[in-house]
């Protein structure tokens, strides 16, 4: 039998190399694979807006419980009316399409816009405006006069008219929304 007398100092030197430079490849590999689902979410929606940055950021409590966060996006970094922007919606909590189109076509009522004079806005947004479970992402993206298309997380759900589009970011941008301190913060204008 062989005697080897390792004294620690040599030994940890022998193992250390090898061992950073493993954990230096697993850093690497998790930042790619976080950096690359990054990138997919961006690339969902940002080509449309390929200089979209944000203007502002909200959330949307009932009766006190999280239902979503909302931001709001802009090629100039402010909203202006007429220009593109884009409007994500995070949910908290798992919702129904169907409710979220009802509650919208309400919150557009609310503001007196011509909901019931329109019945297809129903069954347009029903085709957009898909089911979500917690950490979805809704995003609609606008464009002045050809009205918005739709992702549901990095899934493109349709697209709707200009004046359906503007019915339905008035539930966020009007300044007589239901929801005057969401609508403020999106602007970047929360105090």
């Amino acid at each position: 039998m062989v005697a080897v007398k390792l004294d620690s100092t040599s030994f940890f030197r022998s193992v250390q190399r090898p061992l950073i430079a493993a954990f230096a490849v697993l850093l690497c590999a998790v930042a790619l694979s976080f950096s690359g689902k990054v990138a997919a979410q961006e690339q969902a929606w940002e080509r449309l807006l390929p200089t979209a940055s944000e203007v502002g950021s909200g959330q949307f409590r009932w009766w006190g419980f999280l239902v979503y966060e909302a931001t709001l996006w802009s090629p100039q970094g402010d909203y202006q009316p007429g220009e593109p922007f884009a409007l994500s919606l995070t949910y908290a909590r798992e919702l129904d399409g169907k409710g979220i189109v009802d509650a919208s076509l309400d919150q557009m009522r609310d503001l007196g816009l011509p909901v019931d004079q329109n019945p297809q806005w129903a069954t347009a947004l029903g085709q957009v405006l898909v089911s979500v479970n917690s950490g979805d992402t809704l995003t609609g993206v606008y464009t002045p006069d050809e009205g918005a298309i739709f992702y549901h997380n990095e899934r493109r759900t349709g697209e709707i008219d200009d004046r359906l589009a503007k019915a339905f970011f008035a539930i966020w941008l009007d300044p007589k929304t239901s929801a005057p301190r969401l609508r403020q913060a999106l602007l970047g204008q929360a105090q």
